[in-house]
């Protein structure tokens, strides 16, 4: 392979301990990486390999059914803070931009140490111009992102969980994340919050709900959002 064999075998281990399964080498769809990669051999097409786009298609074959769609930068919360920028710059490298409400407060430092440590094993072996955030960035990005981070919903607390549509909430809306609290959002932002959480769930394969059952959760939603001009619960 030209010299290439460790910089593929270093990326295919990165990949497999992103999905945190040791030894299973996943078959890739032929297309977007130029080629493909199998078990038996690793094989990949070298123009899937020359930069981070590359890097990126790669990552999105193999994780496809685990990573949620990318959001447009503007839709981040404080879009021109330096959290926010901090987030595009670094988390972007090899995956599409996660919202902060992909992780609870209490989730996203674990997170967050376990893509910095990725990030710095890959730009010690100068691999796809991958870059590290310094101390104080990593610190500036974990605050962002757990000022902004989805917050639960407190069931002990909760009121019309045992109703129809609070069912259909509780069941759908706990598949990919910890169940949110409806007053995190006002009634006139939930629905375009479900729809980008429909289109991640077609991204990774789960199940999309009928549209009585969205209703139902567009519902709840409303009757149990944050009130315009008050904080959430």
């Amino acid at each position: 392979m030209n010299g290439r064999g460790p910089l593929i075998a270093g990326l295919a281990l990165i990949a497999v301990g992103l999905v945190g399964v040791v030894g299973l080498y996943p078959v890739l769809r032929p297309g977007g990486t130029g080629g493909m990669i199998s078990r038996g051999g690793m094989m990949m097409g070298m123009d899937g390999m020359m930069g981070r786009g590359g890097m990126k298609r790669m990552m999105q074959d193999m994780m496809g059914n685990m990573l949620p769609l990318g959001i447009n930068p503007a839709s981040l919360p404080q879009p021109h803070s330096e959290g926010a920028r901090l987030m595009q710059h670094y988390c972007t490298q090899c995956h599409g931009l996660p919202g902060p409400g992909l992780h609870t407060a209490t989730g996203w430092p674990a997170v967050v140490a376990r893509m910095v440590a990725r990030e710095r094993m890959m730009s010690d072996q100068d691999m796809m111009g991958i870059q590290a955030p310094s101390a104080k960035e990593q610190a500036t990005l974990l605050a962002y992102l757990q000022k902004h981070a989805q917050i639960p919903l407190n069931k002990a607390t909760a009121k019309g969980l045992d109703t129809p549509a609070g069912r259909a909430f509780s069941a759908t809306c706990s598949q990919c994340h910890a169940l949110p609290d409806p007053a995190q959002h006002t009634a006139a932002e939930w629905p375009a919050v479900v729809l980008r959480m429909q289109r991640n769930m077609v991204a990774m394969g789960k199940p999309v709900p009928s549209q009585s059952t969205l209703d139902a959760i567009g519902t709840y939603l409303h009757k149990y959002a944050k009130q315009p001009g008050k904080g959430g619960s």
